[in-house]
């Protein structure tokens, strides 16, 4: 598959471009150049600006849209990820940039946008989340929750996925996932909040290659946290339609209650 890649450079980037450099074609994009790899290096919240490439193609110097050529997904991890960032940064940087993103993907026709959207936009940051959904047995949020951003970022995140379920039904886009990513680090945080909401390289490693390569369409939202029993999400869609399973999931009714949770509909 040919599949490009944005916010390369980033912590997430460099571990999705370790796992799926062997086995697919990567174009890779971001601010900066990306060591070991032929990349471009672009401001993506230019829509017509100009970056250095490396042999994709036979132009030394190109629109960076030209990425999108005869791709068969886009993985958009390119944003301003710190949850404090002001408005002015995140239109710029995540919600400017994930215009451009989108319509690159539209105008050429490139089947599939896999999101980077997070868990901030679904709980307020003094009074978390609804006291059951952090308990094993507890009620927990499942991926047809609505965002309900109470911040510039998590505003950027929610426009993001609203943005794309429109472009799904309105038949521009054959799919598009939202992936409501946790808290990444090689090891689980020691801060209890965090724990809650980790996820490890190799479930976003997997996570990530299921998104691009399972074979779905329509709109979907999964959530990117590990296995463990104290996270405040319900995995079960997450697992059911990209036929993955978290490494910590040691409760099996995690990922086998799909079936009578969804009962195979697409999220509305």
């Amino acid at each position: 598959m040919r599949v490009v890649i944005t916010g390369a450079a980033g912590h997430i980037g460099r571990e999705i471009v370790s796992e799926l450099a062997r086995t697919h074609e990567l174009r890779l994009i971001d601010r900066v150049s990306i060591s070991g790899h032929e990349s471009m290096v672009a401001d993506l919240a230019d829509a017509h600006g100009k970056g250095f490439v490396g042999s994709w193609w036979k132009f030394r110097w190109s629109q960076w849209q030209r990425a999108f050529e005869g791709a068969d997904a886009v993985l958009h991890l390119a944003a301003n990820r710190s949850p404090k960032a002001s408005w002015q940064k995140v239109r710029r940087d995540n919600i400017e940039v994930t215009w451009n993103v989108c319509g690159a993907a539209v105008k050429h026709r490139v089947p599939r946008v896999v999101f980077a959207s997070s868990t901030m936009p679904l709980r307020h940051w003094n009074s978390g989340w609804p006291s059951p959904a952090i308990h094993p047995g507890g009620t927990k949020i499942g991926s047809d929750a609505a965002p309900c951003p109470l911040t510039p970022y998590g505003i950027s995140k929610a426009v993001g996925e609203i943005t794309d379920k429109s472009l799904v039904a309105e038949k521009q886009l054959q799919s598009f996932v939202a992936v409501r990513i946790g808290a990444f680090s090689s090891n689980p945080p020691e801060n209890p909040v965090w724990r809650n909401l980790w996820i490890g390289p190799r479930d976003i490693r997997t996570l990530l290659r299921r998104c691009i390569e399972e074979q779905f369409s329509g709109f979907h939202v999964v959530y990117g946290v590990s296995g463990q029993l104290t996270a405040p999400y319900d995995l079960s869609h997450t697992c059911r339609i990209l036929s993955w399973e978290p490494s910590g999931c040691i409760d099996s009714q995690v990922c086998d209650n799909a079936a009578s949770a969804y009962q195979g509909n697409p999220l509305r």
